[in-house]
């Protein structure tokens, strides 16, 4: 059951929810740690309730987790699905510490999925829509940016946010259209991302199990393909329209 279509649903699911949250005021509520339990909620529905763990330990890492972990048939395979969570503000989600927590849940989740070919791994980030773009998927654009002369935008925005191009940072890890998908190049020259990298490595060189390296860690870079962007809203509809996405997370290994 867990294919694109269900992540869709979940995505959706949780869209109607933060801006259900949002409408009634109580936005202040939310957070990274919130999030998981709409989403299991959701799940439970069509899976066992049981076979759904909340901060469970990684299989590959000692002392290291993941957000939320269940089993699912997928195939005629009882196969185990992985997500990690992020909330997207702006003045956080673009600053440098934010970054390499979410590099870190992008490794986490390629380690998961490349020690089992049972296994899949989705990267989901939600939040407020205009932080989710100016913090995660357009970071430096602003309302000027539009075709206005350089004027700033009326409150009652008429922009289309869904026609904005991705800019910034995140580019390197991540696609926004249906199914696009992003290698990480671990090997890159970028001194930015390389210290990213290698903070990862020097972090975590103590979790890892198996035998797991960073020389093998690195034999195989991870990939990134968005399965589902929520449609922006106009601030008309909502006083804080949120955003959903979600990332399936692979390496060239598990891709079928």
């Amino acid at each position: 059951m867990s294919n694109d279509i269900f992540f869709i649903h979940a995505g959706s699911a949780l869209h109607s929810w933060l801006n259900y949250i949002s409408s009634v005021k109580r936005i202040y509520v939310l957070a990274e740690n919130s999030i998981k339990y709409p989403i299991s909620e959701y799940i439970g529905t069509k899976v066992d309730p049981s076979k759904i763990h909340l901060d469970k330990l990684h299989p590959n890492l000692n002392d290291r987790y993941l957000d939320l972990r269940f089993f699912d048939e997928i195939n005629s395979q009882e196969t185990e699905i992985a997500m990690e969570f992020k909330y997207a503000r702006l003045g956080y989600t673009d600053h440098d510490a934010e970054k390499k927590r979410i590099f870190n849940d992008i490794m986490r989740l390629k380690l998961f999925v490349e020690q089992a070919g049972n296994r899949k791994g989705y990267f989901l980030i939600c939040g407020p829509q205009i932080d989710f773009i100016k913090a995660f998927q357009s970071i430096g654009w602003s309302e000027t940016d539009k075709q206005s002369g350089g004027l700033p935008t009326p409150k009652a925005l008429s922009t289309d946010y869904d026609k904005v191009n991705p800019l910034g940072f995140y580019t390197n890890w991540f696609k926004y259209k249906k199914d696009e998908t992003q290698e990480i190049d671990l090997g890159t020259n970028s001194v930015e991302l390389k210290k990213i990298y290698k903070d990862f490595f020097k972090k975590y060189k103590k979790a890892f199990k198996d035998g797991i390296t960073e020389t093998t860690l690195n034999t195989n870079n991870p990939i990134t393909r968005l399965v589902y962007l929520s449609e922006s809203l106009n601030l008309r509809d909502i006083p804080t329209p949120m955003k959903v996405g979600i990332w399936e997370v692979t390496t060239k290994n598990n891709i079928e």
